[in-house]
């Protein structure tokens, strides 16, 4: 496969997101430059320790996410989606032949997306005042809005099986099951703003927080994991099988049983961490020019 190097790619970009739908495979969504007026991003495939990537204008991409089969999306603020192949392109042009740009133009009158996740065969994607969409072919379905006690909420994150069934949390502090037709809020014991969720392979979610939030369990009923630090904020949480892991600005902690646990991470101080992804390989985490892999409860930087 032809390429740029990591130092290539990453000159000038800051990494929003990043997932891993394949072993040795790794996307990432990146925003370069700081003209909030005119945002520029780049979206790179890593195979073989070399990038395909392509740029994208006019809005900030801030997630991204792929599935086995090839396909992937990323989604700007905006609205827009974008879906590529990530997996038959072997060069630069190819890749950017197979982008496909999908607007929202009702995101514009509403508020800022702020998460794009594939669930089954639906992608879903939501945001900053409790909206949600379903990508249908060519167009956007609008799911119901969510808000609680008729006020809006910003839907930080999103996990599930599919588009009849998925949660989201809120940085308000709440989070709500979607069952297709409605939105049932979860009586969680929990007030803490809310950044991140996913699906742990035994069907249960884990949810993290500011003040040291974690929770595990499924619609009913949830655990609260003891803090390590109630001063520290989680800003991501990701599940390789059953093991979960969740990040803040300094390192990662392992839940393990009950307790959560820190992982040692050398040279975590020249480190970022922000984003966590559960991929085939292990957990994947991203942060700015950070890119890191956990598996067997060791740490690899993979690009720094």
């Amino acid at each position: 496969m032809s390429g740029i190097p990591d130092t290539e790619f990453i000159e000038g970009a800051f990494i929003q997101e990043g997932v891993s739908p394949a072993e040795g495979v790794i996307i990432t969504a990146c925003t370069v430059g700081d003209d909030y007026d005119d945002p520029r991003n780049r979206v790179g495939i890593r195979r073989q320790d070399m990038w395909l990537e392509f740029g994208l204008s006019s809005e900030a991409i801030l997630s991204v996410d792929a599935a086995d089969d090839g396909s992937a999306y990323v989604l700007g603020e905006n609205g827009s989606v974008v879906r590529f192949d990530w997996k038959s392109p072997t060069t630069q042009d190819e890749l950017r032949a197979t982008r496909k740009v999908y607007p929202n133009a009702a995101v514009a009158h509403l508020g800022p997306l702020r998460r794009i996740r594939i669930l089954g065969d639906d992608v879903i994607c939501a945001g900053s005042v409790g909206q949600a969409y379903c990508l249908l072919g060519d167009r956007f379905e609008t799911l119901p809005k969510l808000s609680i006690a008729g006020c809006d909420v910003t839907i930080e994150d999103i996990a599930g099986s599919s588009r009849d069934d998925f949660i989201a949390v809120t940085s308000d502090g709440y989070a709500a099951h979607f069952d297709g037709t409605r939105w049932s809020a979860l009586d969680l014991p929990t007030d803490e703003g809310l950044a991140s969720i996913c699906r742990v392979d035994d069907g249960r979610y884990a949810i993290a927080g500011a003040m040291g939030t974690v929770l595990v369990g499924d619609t009913d009923r949830w655990s609260v994991i003891p803090p390590l630090d109630t001063e520290r904020s989680y800003w991501g949480i990701a599940a390789h099988g059953e093991e979960i892991h969740v990040s803040h600005l300094a390192g990662v902690d392992k839940v393990v049983g009950q307790a959560l646990v820190a992982l040692h991470i050398e040279g975590a101080d020249d480190l970022q961490f922000a984003v966590l992804r559960g991929g085939p390989d292990g957990v994947w985490s991203f942060a700015d020019r950070t890119i890191g892999l956990i598996r067997n409860d060791q740490w690899q930087t993979i690009m720094n």
